[in-house]
């Protein structure tokens, strides 16, 4: 909640936002897709805010070879839609599937290797 109070405080006063915040519909899912597809290539640490307003930083990939082997999800159980807002990452430190907001994303740290 402390998140939600300060971000609403940030557009009253018409503060800049982080730079997913101030993009338009395009550019946003430009960032999403490019964010995605380095996760898919390699390790990324990302600090994030949290829901409960603290920071986090994280190590996560979906690098396939990085990833845990997918369980059969019950015919009866359907997953509701992913939120185009959110990305589901595995957290290489905790080894589980997490999520962060791309738009409390603080900082993304990555290694370009060859």
């Amino acid at each position: 909640m402390e998140w939600e109070k300060s971000e609403m405080v940030r557009l009253l006063k018409g503060d800049p936002g982080n730079f997913y915040q101030e993009a338009d519909t395009d550019s946003k899912t430009e960032i999403r897709n490019w964010l995605t597809e380095v996760l898919n290539s390699t390790d990324v640490n990302v600090v994030f805010t949290k829901a409960d307003g603290s920071l986090r930083e994280m190590k996560c990939t979906l690098r396939a070879d990085q990833l845990p082997p997918a369980k059969p999800i019950a015919e009866t159980k359907q997953r509701k839609p992913q939120d185009p807002e959110t990305i589901r990452v595995f957290d290489l430190e905790k080894s589980e599937w997490r999520s962060f907001r791309f738009d409390r994303v603080r900082q993304i740290k990555l290694t370009l290797t060859q």
